[in-house]
């Protein structure tokens, strides 16, 4: 006589709750018998290896009703099935390289403010070739800045700091592809001082770069201001924007 088993033995053998044996029978792909004298679900061997087969399917990604159809499909809509499932598993794939490399992105400028904060005022090369003007009605701009808010860059002078301009940093083999008009600032001088400007999430929006500036211009003159958002965060009960903020030292600056 052929073995039975219980529902609570199956479940305990395959690790699985018996609400979702109950819940696949209703759905077509288990077909357990029962027992006259009480309606109690009984297994058989052959009912083992059906769940052994729909665990293997799901794990593949297939849903209950694609399963239930298995045995009736040719191997022709078996190798299709599998195709779609192989693309749709790529574009996860992707989707979430996408979203690990956001999130190295966002640790790194962790890092940055972290290094900054520790090591002020080092001289270094700017990682920025060009920023075009940014405004939120520009939708091709926001999506740019959805995918990588830290592009965000603010441009000002040291000769008129409350004349500052918004906008996002591209590539220098992408800044051909703006008009001349939108472009506010592109890379020509090699020498830049580099801190962390920090500026408070309130009202007026208080930052510390005139501080910070007038710190380098003891021993430099400087030119062009460039900000690039690196996150925002709480200090000491506040919460703060953070830059990584460029200074241009001019050509002809005499470190005193």
């Amino acid at each position: 006589m052929d073995r039975k088993f219980q529902i609570g033995e199956i479940a305990s053998f395959f690790d699985i709750p018996a609400s979702t044996l109950r819940y696949w029978e209703d759905k077509g792909v288990l077909h357990p018998g029962k027992k006259c004298e009480n309606q109690y679900r009984e297994y058989t061997i052959e009912d083992l290896m059906t769940i052994s087969d729909v665990i293997f399917y799901k794990n593949l990604g297939l849903q209950l009703k694609e399963i239930r159809g298995m045995e009736a499909s040719t191997p022709k809509q078996h190798h299709e099935l599998f195709a779609e499932k192989i693309v749709e598993l790529k574009r996860q794939q992707e989707m979430l390289t996408r979203r690990m490399k956001k999130l190295h992105y966002h640790m790194q400028a962790v890092e940055m403010q972290e290094m900054l904060n520790a090591q002020p005022y080092q001289e270094t090369d700017i990682d920025t070739d060009c920023v075009v003007s940014f405004d939120l009605i520009e939708k091709d701009k926001l999506r740019q800045y959805i995918e990588n808010p830290y592009l965000y860059t603010r441009v000002q002078d040291s000769q008129s700091l409350p004349q500052e301009q918004r906008g996002i940093t591209v590539s220098a083999d992408m800044s051909s592809s703006f008009p001349e008009s939108s472009i506010l600032w592109q890379k020509q001088s090699a020498r830049y001082m580099t801190f962390l400007m920090k500026e408070e999430v309130t009202t007026d929006f208080p930052n510390d770069l005139s501080e910070h500036l007038a710190h380098i211009q003891k021993s430099y003159r400087t030119g062009a201001i460039i900000s690039r958002f690196l996150l925002c965060a709480q200090e000491n009960g506040k919460t703060y924007d953070f830059y990584k903020t460029f200074v241009e030292i001019l050509p002809d600056s005499v470190n005193k």
